[in-house]
C-alpha cells in the first residue's frame, strides 16, 4: 500500500493499470499490484481453488499468509501451503481433516499429538483411528 506523492484524477481503471490526470492535465498510467486484494477476495467470496492459485503465482509471503488464512478461519486452505509436520498437525486438527492428521501423527509420533488426534476422531466417530490413537499412548 502506497499514497501516491501527488493526486490523479481516476478516468478509468483495468487490470491493474489506473489512468487519470494529474493536477498540471497531464496524463499518467499507475501500474498497480492487485493481487493482495484479489486474494482476500476470492477468500471472502470462498473461491478456494482460485486462493490456491493466487497463493501459488504470487509472491506472497508464506508465514505471513498461513497466519492470515488461519486467523480468518480457513485453516483447510492454509493445510495446502504447510510443509512443517507439527503446523500441518494443527491445522488439520483445527480443520478437522483426520486424514491428514493421521499422516502429520505417525511423521511425528508424540504422544501429545495422538492424544488430540484421538479426542478429535472420538468427536467424529472415526473409532479406527481412535483405537490407534488409544493404542500409541496405551490410554485404554
Amino acid at each position: 500500500t502506497r499514497t501516491p506523492g501527488e493526486p490523479l484524477y481516476i478516468s478509468h481503471a483495468q487490470n491493474g493499470t489506473i489512468h487519470g490526470l494529474d493536477r498540471e492535465g497531464k496524463v499518467r498510467k499507475v501500474i498497480v499490484d492487485v493481487t493482495e486484494c484479489q486474494f482476500k477476495l476470492c477468500l471472502y467470496k470462498k473461491e478456494f481453488e482460485r486462493v490456491i492459485r493466487i497463493i501459488k503465482q504470487a509472491k506472497l509471503s508464506g508465514h505471513a499468509i498461513i497466519a492470515y488464512l488461519q486467523k480468518k478461519g480457513f485453516p483447510q486452505v492454509a493445510l495446502h501451503f504447510v510443509s512443517d509436520e507439527q503446523t500441518r498437525f494443527n491445522l488439520a486438527i483445527e480443520c478437522g481433516n483426520i486424514d491428514v492428521a493421521l499422516q502429520a501423527a505417525h511423521a511425528l509420533d508424540s504422544k501429545e499429538n495422538w492424544q488430540r488426534l484421538g479426542v478429535e476422531a472420538l468427536k467424529q466417530g472415526n473409532h479406527q483411528v481412535v483405537e490407534m490413537a488409544y493404542q500409541r499412548t496405551k490410554d485404554f
